[in-house]
């Protein structure tokens, strides 16, 4: 199973694979890790703020709510 794992980050060309007699031996390209963390990050931070805005919206449902609580209590 690892060796397909393997193969998806040498396709990505995050990691390269090289055979050293019957051992393969594989080398993580930090500069790819760059890229991915960075893509990553940018997704992070979409969804971040799209979680702080929501959290403002339900917080004032919330306050609303009450407030009609209190009218027809």
């Amino acid at each position: 199973m690892i060796s397909k794992h393997v193969a998806y980050l040498v396709k990505a060309r995050i990691v390269i694979k090289t055979k050293r007699g019957r051992e393969s031996v594989c080398m993580l390209r930090p500069e790819a890790i760059k890229a991915v963390s960075d893509w990553a990050m940018s997704y992070r931070r979409f969804w971040e703020e799209s979680f702080d805005k929501l959290d403002v919206v339900v917080t004032q449902m919330k306050r609303a709510e009450v407030g009609d609580d209190k009218q027809h209590g």
